[in-house]
Formats: structure tokens, sequence, C-alpha cells
């Protein structure tokens, strides 16, 4: 078995050199990395490229589009620039993640899933809340829903006390892990994806930047007849560390709205 690992680099070198030099102690050579480079305003990405080789670590590889490209959009720019029908799975990860596991990748390695699985969910366990945030969502998400938070971040007001009320939900995640089954999407700090699924929606690119990426998946892998797979087995800790947190709440929800006009339009064709 060979996976990829594709993760954000933004104005986090610590935090990439530690989730990098964890992984690779665990990975058993079924890893490749590449860490696509989002914001880098010291230039110290190419200083820890460097590093990682001195230390012996030659499974990384850097790649910088120029510009902000989004979480979703740098895993999809990623497999139109490589060689994807060597991986069996490709792993869009948060770099604020801890293998709780450390024979996670042979544990996957074992596993056979379904033909029709897409995307697989692993149980991800948040510290910070003491609750797991998968299974996420377990039910596809109504169009009428999408519209409804489409027309709520047009007002700052309304879309803080939506953001309040959800934080308020989170808090209400199980304590306990539940069993493996079926969902709609995964989390969107550790997404894993069979290479079928990827394959299919190798063309597709992103029309946001931020937020909205999970129900996108969702609807893609409906899209193209599969499914998504919370698998209990399977277990990372989320530390959820974030960048979003900086930026203000008129441009947060402006990002929002553009990203909630994805799913909707993906929602609209397959129906």
């Amino acid at each position: 078995m060979k996976c990829l690992n594709i993760i954000i680099y933004y104005d986090n070198k610590e935090e990439v050199e530690a989730y990098i030099t964890n992984v690779v102690a665990i990975s058993d050579e079924m890893l490749d990395i590449v860490v696509v480079v989002n914001k880098d305003t010291k230039n110290l990405a190419i200083e820890l490229e460097d590093k990682l080789k001195s230390m012996g670590i030659s499974i990384c590889k850097f790649i910088n589009y120029g510009e902000n490209v989004g979480y979703l959009n740098a895993m999809l720019f990623t497999i139109r620039k490589i060689d994807i029908k060597k991986y069996d799975y490709v792993i869009l990860s948060n770099t604020d993640i801890e293998y709780s596991m450390n024979r996670f990748f042979y544990e996957l390695s074992c596993k056979t899933y379904s033909a029709n699985i897409g995307a697989i969910a692993p149980s991800i366990y948040s510290p910070n809340t003491q609750r797991y945030q998968n299974p996420h969502y377990l039910k596809r998400i109504k169009k009428s829903h999408f519209k409804r938070l489409y027309f709520l971040f047009k007002f700052p007001t309304l879309g803080k006390l939506y953001l309040q009320l959800s934080s308020f939900k989170r808090k209400k995640k199980p304590v306990l892990k539940e069993k493996s089954c079926m969902v709609y999407s995964p989390h969107g700090a550790y997404m894993i994806f069979t290479n079928k699924f990827i394959s299919l929606i190798s063309d597709y690119t992103y029309g946001a930047l931020l937020y909205s990426e999970e129900s996108c998946i969702g609807e893609l892998l409906i899209k193209n007849g599969m499914k998504c797979y919370y698998d209990s087995t399977l277990e990372v800790i989320h530390y959820e560390s974030t960048v979003t947190g900086s930026i203000d709440y008129k441009k947060r929800f402006d990002l929002w709205r553009k990203s909630i006009k994805v799913p909707i339009w993906i929602h609209a064709i397959t129906n």
C-alpha cells in the first residue's frame, strides 16, 4: 500500500515540521508527502525543505502555486501534477494532527473497503472539547439548508449568532466513540480518499477559497455514485489550531457565502 498525504503550509513552519517528523516515524515507507505552500511571509518553507532533506527525510515535496489556493484546491491542483496511479489512498489533512495509533498506516493497509467507497473518515478525537468529531454529517444536507446559510451570512450579526449556536451544538458531540457506519461526508481535519474517487474528480476545481469543503466532498461522492465510510478503528487526534480565526467576520462570511454556492450547484445537478 502507498499513500499520498497532502498538507498545507500557511506560515506555520514549526507545526508542519512537527507533523512531518511524527508521521514519517510511523509510516513504514508507505507514505509520500506533498506540502502545498499557501503562505510563507518569512520565506521559511525552503529552509524547512532543506532541513528535512538533511535529516534524511526525502519523501517530502514542496509545491508553491504562487498564491493561496485554499485547502481543497491544494489537493485538486496537486493530483493533476503528479502520477496518482501509484497511490492507493490520498490523504488531505491538517498539520495539527497527532497519530494515536503507531500502526495507523499498517492498519489502513490491511483494510478492504467496498468498491463504492470513495472516502474514509477516521475517528477524530479533540482534546479541546473531549469529544469525537466523526461521524461528522451522517445524512445529506438539504439544499434548503445551504440556501438558509447563504442568507444568514449576508448579515454579520445573524452569522455570528449562527456560529455561537453551532459552537453549542458541537459541545453535544458524542463523548464516546460511535460505531463504524456510512456517512454523508468526512470531517475536514483528516480525510482519506480512494484512488478511484480521486481519479473521478481529478479535473474538478473547487470554486471557492475556504469553507464548505466537506459538503462539496459529500456532493461529489453522490455525483459519482460513491459513499463515505466512517471507520472507527482508525483514529487520529486533532488539536484544533487554526489559521482562519484571524480573518475578520465580514471577510469570513463573504468567503462562506461564496463556498456555499458550490455544494448548492452540485446538489442541484445530482437530484
